[in-house]
């Protein structure tokens, strides 16, 4: 037998393999093209203000834990909202938050607004952020609440929007496209390109494409507070980590709908560390995972570059090196165009290959998430369960104790 005769089964077997991931990756741009198509060209529109038939009072609830990247303009623009009536409830859990001077200084510098700082029960829920939300819920004088996070900045007719979309019929909830800006560090940029290369697309294409499994993004979120009620109020998610999708699928099974403003709201991240996006973004995809494990097993499907790439692993022949390269290409230039649509400005170019670390970034933080169920919230460590629902380790280790001593 030759030479030629003796390699033909084993280049036949590459061929062949070659040929079988290409499949996976088709899969995986075919979604990737599904999720842009049916986003992009909602986030393009321009949303202009919408009229209303009448301007309820709002309260926003401003749940505040340490300072945030650029917190005092993110404050000032709260205070050049555009609304007949609103009051700004600033929650802190503690009197020695680092935040109260830049907090005490907004108060000052705006005598005329109608706004507060509020220090809440930090045990009102297991949730940090829940247990303020109860606080600040409790003392709010607004028919409409508005939950607005600390790290946010907001147009003048933020409101507006916000209470036009909630008009509409038998909408319960409203949630914002959130985009991310201000990157001065990888870190910072890696997250921002999460937000509108990931998160924005997929908020805005599940709106679109599955509107009884609805996305709600807790950063920006408004809905009547009767209606809050009417799905158990606050404290029937202090439990859950994912509190704001819970909600949102909670007014969905009450018959509501659960509406996206396409009115962008920035979240400023400037010059956060690598570590931080990763803890962060491996944190959001353990929830995901506690939320909806059958989907959780092919989100990795969601990233063409990374399929690509593992797919060349395997089998590393011309072909898959050349679709490797062209899905790299297609995703970078994907991502620049869903940040340009979200915010209005593609990351600088000298940055835009920084999508492709994104990519691996996120399926690292998805085999972080298959690892391990522990997670830290606001300095918080916590076991993760069925929903999001939470179970502080420390008080977990306690009552092993105090069982093994009984």
């Amino acid at each position: 037998m030759d030479a030629a005769s003796t390699c033909a089964p084993r280049t036949l077997s590459i061929v062949r393999t070659d040929h079988l991931l290409l499949a996976p990756i088709g899969v995986s741009l075919a979604l990737y093209a599904l999720t842009m198509g049916a986003s992009l060209p909602a986030l393009l529109r321009r949303t202009p203000s919408k009229p209303i038939h009448r301007a309820p009072r709002v309260t926003i609830l401003k749940p505040v834990a340490g300072v945030d990247d650029d917190l005092s303009a993110n404050l000032a623009s709260f205070a050049a909202i555009d609304y007949p009536s609103f009051e700004l409830l600033l929650g802190v859990a503690s009197p020695d938050d680092p935040a109260v001077p830049v907090l005490h200084e907004f108060l000052a510098r705006n005598p005329g607004l109608d706004a507060r700082l509020v220090v809440t029960n930090p045990d009102a829920a297991t949730n940090p952020k829940v247990a303020q939300l109860i606080g600040l819920e409790r003392i709010a004088t607004g028919h409409v609440l508005v939950i607005s996070d600390a790290n946010v900045r907001v147009a003048p007719d933020y409101l507006f929007q916000l209470v036009a979309e909630l008009e509409g019929d038998g909408v319960g909830l409203v949630t914002s496209v959130i985009a991310g800006t201000g990157e001065r560090s990888i870190g910072a940029a890696l997250e921002n390109l999460q937000l509108g290369a990931f998160i924005a697309p997929s908020v805005v294409g599940a709106a679109r494409l599955m509107p009884s499994r609805p996305l709600a993004v807790g950063k920006s979120m408004a809905m009547r507070r009767r209606d809050l009620r009417r799905v158990g109020g606050f404290e029937s998610v202090g439990h859950l980590l994912a509190e704001d999708n819970i909600l949102g699928q909670r007014f969905a099974r009450e018959g509501f709908a659960v509406r996206v403003s396409l009115a962008r709201v920035e979240n400023r991240n400037v010059s956060c560390s690598t570590r931080r996006t990763f803890d962060r973004h491996t944190r959001w995809t353990q929830m995901r995972r506690a939320m909806a494990p059958a989907a959780f097993v092919f989100e990795p499907l969601l990233t063409p570059f990374v399929v690509a790439l593992l797919s060349f692993a395997l089998a590393p022949t011309r072909l898959l090196a050349g679709v490797l390269l062209a899905t790299a290409v297609a995703q970078v230039l994907g991502a620049q165009l869903a940040l340009y649509a979200c915010r209005g400005k593609a990351l600088a170019w000298a940055w835009a290959p920084l999508e492709l670390v994104r990519s691996l970034m996120v399926f690292a933080c998805w085999l972080r998430a298959c690892a391990t169920r522990r997670v830290m919230w606001r300095g918080h460590p916590f076991r993760i369960g069925a929903e999001t629902a939470i179970t502080p380790i420390v008080a977990a280790r306690r009552r092993s104790t105090a069982t093994a001593r009984a």
